[in-house]
């Protein structure tokens, strides 16, 4: 994902001796608060910090009561693969810890010993890295040292002296000496995922905030910024996209637009990161990814609903002046608001609360991610958003999915992306693919010759668009025939178009051409979706709340629908979600067709409630 133009990462290319002569030493790296903090009062009763301190009540009760992380729970992970009896109370206890923190900052003297006790005990845990992760640094590790520097950063001398230094010596044993000493073992290092930009940006963030020593400073951000610049060139194609979806996006970004502003604080205002031209790019891919408000394209491990912290959307939409990066925040999208004490901080301070309407979705492609959004409407007028899929089967949180697409309507997926599975051990272990969720059974594409898409990135698939943008129909072609370890299968091709015709509304049609050598292989065509489905023949129909998608067989002339459930989720799972799979067959032969005629009808049309 290279081809950059020299310049469009500079602010990442500081050497020691710039930094040395740009870091100020008497300059706040959060100069927001540091404006807030003369008049905390008038801060704490604003209406907007008012509501966040009431939305964390329910973690400040029992506070006495500190959720234990103990051996027999850290071991429930290696016994049974469960994430949950250990990853529970750990996150809890952060959670606790950043919403009394928050209430003492804002000047509530009667949290000031919970806050002690709180962070001694997180210094207390054996390891803060999760049991999921074998490694010396993980995501977990580098969130809870910066989540740790920055409370004793902002508390201050509000905190006793002996827990400043148990914080410091403890983030210093377990962050600074194995950063600065090992980092080239580290995996995520130089990496290109979302990894990378958790933990460099959370690392770089407490070095700002706890090292004093100038020249180990110097050391530690020269080394951030060789890693984020990494993760900003290599997890994001030129076109600003990841493979990785909107919800790892967001995740991915996090520290490193704080960390960013934290620099730009701390150089008063010399180091700019989010001012590099590769950034408004990449600030702009969630919008290209929306179906409606809140809802995004959910393939891969990528979630449908996304909640966005608002503060760090606001900020780096001003950045990188890419103002279509606010329409993520439009109503009705929910938004993740009271998610520890340095997003809420943030989104109290760098958002100003206001929430604009976002105008019509729009046609959209990433073609070096190969994803593709086609938009219309119904004759009801509903906004109709299809998202389509190639790439290859090897990409970040993978599922075998190529040619995968979604058709959601006015805030309702009638055809879906299953998103991710339940993240157990075995999910993130070579029986990945024996889940339904992220083979291709459980996606909109088709069986041939009993063989389910390859895993690899051999297995890859090529995407072009037809009048994309324009009026009438429109469509999306996707290649995929190199997905399958079918070798007598020359060509596969799939087509998907929308047909708008004033008044009517639109049509979406799905039109799967193959081509053999010899005698063909019998294919079998799936639809997914996580609604209510009734069959009839050679007619489907999908029932949402306010919408119901009809679909009907066109070709094969003898083909008639059969329903499948499979299941999302594992032993481990209280409720696991039910798939419907949708399924026909096509005939063997060498050259062989499947259309399917697809119409979109709102309940109101049909003088219903739904």
């Amino acid at each position: 994902m290279s081809g950059d133009a020299p310049d469009e990462l500079s602010p990442f290319d500081q050497t020691p001796a710039a930094l040395r002569r740009l870091l100020a030493a008497d300059a706040s790296p959060f100069p927001e608060f540091a404006a807030v903090r003369a008049d905390i009062a008038t801060f704490r009763n604003a209406a907007r910090t008012r509501a966040v301190l009431a939305e964390t009540a329910p973690l400040l009760h029992n506070l006495d009561d500190i959720p234990a992380t103990t051996y027999s729970r850290y071991r429930a992970f290696a016994r049974t693969g469960d994430r949950a009896p250990y990853e529970t109370p750990y996150y809890l206890r952060r959670e606790k810890l950043h919403a009394a923190a928050l209430h003492l900052l804002l000047g509530e003297e009667a949290y000031r010993d919970a806050v002690h006790d709180y962070l001694w005990a997180i210094c207390e845990e054996t390891t803060w890295v999760t049991p999921a992760h074998t490694r010396l640094i993980d995501l977990m590790a580098a969130e809870t040292a910066f989540g740790l520097a920055e409370i004793v950063a902002l508390l201050g001398p509000a905190l006793d002296a002996e827990v400043r230094y148990r914080v410091r010596d403890e983030i210093e044993r377990r962050i600074f000496t194995p950063f600065l000493h090992g980092y080239y073992d580290l995996r995520w290092f130089n990496g290109g995922d979302n990894w990378n930009g958790v933990c460099a940006g959370a690392i770089g963030g407490t070095f700002l905030y706890l090292e004093p020593d100038p020249e180990r400073l110097v050391r530690g951000l020269t080394l951030v910024l060789e890693s984020l610049r990494t993760f900003v060139a290599t997890s994001f194609a030129a076109d600003g996209s990841t493979t990785e979806g909107v919800g790892y996006w967001h995740y991915g970004l996090t520290y490193p637009i704080i960390f960013a502003e934290l620099l730009r604080g701390r150089t008063a205002g010399a180091i700019d990161l989010l001012a590099a031209p590769r950034l408004r790019a990449i600030a702009a891919f969630p919008a290209k990814m929306l179906l409606s408000g809140g809802h995004y394209a959910s393939f891969a491990d990528s979630a449908e609903t996304v909640p966005l912290n608002p503060g760090l959307i606001a900020r780096l939409a001003m950045r990188t002046e890419e103002p279509g990066l606010l329409n993520t925040l439009a109503p009705p999208a929910p938004l993740l608001l009271n998610s520890g004490i340095s997003r809420t901080l943030r989104d109290l301070l760098w958002w100003a609360g206001e929430r604009q309407d976002a105008p019509p979705l729009a046609d959209a492609t990433l073609p070096d991610s190969a994803l593709a959004r086609l938009t219309a409407r119904t004759a009801a007028g509903a906004p109709i958003a299809l998202a389509v899929k190639a790439g290859h089967n090897d990409e970040h949180h993978n599922h075998n999915d190529i040619s995968s697409f979604i058709l959601h309507v006015a805030g309702e997926t009638l055809l879906a992306d299953p998103g991710p599975d339940h993240y157990d051990r075995d999910y993130f272990t070579a029986r990945r693919y024996e889940s339904p969720i992220a083979n291709s059974l459980g996606h909109s594409v088709p069986r041939i010759g009993g063989q389910l898409q390859g895993t690899g990135r051999a297995h890859a698939g090529s995407l072009t668009i037809e009048a994309i943008d324009g009026a009438g129909r429109k469509s999306v072609t996707v290649e995929f025939a190199r997905a399958y370890p079918v070798s007598n299968l020359m060509a596969a091709r799939r087509t998907l178009t929308i047909e708008s015709t004033a008044g009517a509304g639109a049509t979406v049609r799905l039109h799967d051409q193959f081509a053999f050598t010899g005698a063909g292989e019998e294919i079998e065509e799936a639809l997914v979706t996580w609604l209510p489905v009734t069959v009839r023949g050679a007619v489907a129909t999908v029932r949402g709340q306010r919408h119901q998608l009809t679909l009907m067989i066109e070709a094969p002339a003898d083909a008639h629908f059969a329903l499948d459930q499979l299941a999302r989720g594992s032993a481990a799972s209280e409720a696991p979600a039910i798939l419907q799979r949708l399924r026909f067959t096509l005939p063997r032969a060498a050259t062989v067709e499947a259309r399917v005629r697809m119409v979109i009808t709102s309940f109101a049309d049909e003088g219903g409630t739904g």
